[in-house]
């Protein structure tokens, strides 16, 4: 009687591992494996369904010779079927919700990009604008594509290792890939666009970069020149117009650092800014 109970605990001595397992498995572990590759939720899954089946198996109860002794599995049995059971739901649930916070993060980013390049005209500032993310486009491109392609894998996971055919899925992996084509359709179309353009863009910016510090200088030596310099003005006419004067000096500084801003971004340039022209003393 006593060699049989041993022979049977010896034969389901498997269980103990999936006893440690479920009692390590938890909310915890699931956040740890987030972002983990593809193949290590499969070799979980894999896992669970090679133990369901050999927990269906057990039997329900062992009797010895004699019938001196019944061992019930029954309960045991039922508990581990159930918690297997629990956890691969868990896991369905976090692939899901990885799914859709995936999916949902790039389609927005993509999105961002695209409608950057389909704005894309003559002026000179928007096609700065578009230089500068056509740059981020092509920099990001490898990381963007193994997002999509990482998140399309969890689709495949769910499809492959789980069986659920869900519309709701279905849909969201469609419009990530309608989003991806749409993004490198329009990179493209934008690609091509600045390339058509670059010989006039840039000696336009150089052009406008060279009309502003001209007109920068002008504020200046107006400002050190006639009747600012004259003690005998109106002091308050005096400061009324050299705060005019400032003030157009900061618009007009400000505009010749966005034009060399649209200079070094679509000329791929990290150079300084052209040097403000300044004066020994401020306008105000």
């Amino acid at each position: 009687m006593l060699w049989e109970v041993k022979e049977f605990c010896r034969e389901h001595h498997w269980m103990t591992g999936i006893h440690q397992f479920l009692q390590a498995c938890g909310p915890q572990k699931l956040e740890s494996m987030r972002g983990c590759p593809i193949k290590s939720y499969v070799m979980l899954v894999s896992c669970l369904n090679i133990w369901q089946t050999r927990v269906s198996n057990i039997p329900n109860k062992l009797v010895t010779k004699g019938r001196l002794m019944l061992l019930s599995c029954h309960h045991i049995r039922s508990e581990m079927e159930s918690k297997l059971d629990g956890i691969r739901k868990d896991i369905l649930t976090h692939v899901q919700n990885e799914c859709w916070t995936r999916s949902q993060q790039l389609i927005a980013e993509l999105t961002d990009f695209t409608e950057v390049f389909q704005t894309i005209n003559s002026d000179i500032h928007t096609i700065a604008r578009c230089s500068q993310k056509l740059n981020e486009a092509n920099e990001q491109y490898n990381m963007l594509e193994e997002r999509m392609e990482y998140i399309r894998s969890l689709h495949e996971l769910i499809r492959n290792h789980f069986s659920l055919f869900s519309a709701e899925n279905e849909a969201l992996d469609i419009s990530l890939l309608d989003v991806w084509e749409a993004f490198q359709f329009e990179k493209s179309q934008a690609s091509e666009f600045l390339l058509s353009k670059q010989h006039a863009i840039v000696p336009k910016l150089q052009q406008l970069i060279a009309a502003a510090l001209v007109e920068l200088e002008g504020l200046i030596d107006k400002a050190l020149s006639g009747p600012f310099m004259d003690p005998a003005q109106e002091q308050r006419s005096t400061e009324r117009q050299l705060i005019s004067l400032e003030r157009q000096f900061q618009n007009t500084a400000s505009h010749l650092s966005e034009l060399h801003h649209a200079y070094a971004t679509f000329t791929g340039t990290k150079g300084p800014c052209p040097p403000t022209p300044s004066c020994d003393r401020p306008l105000d």
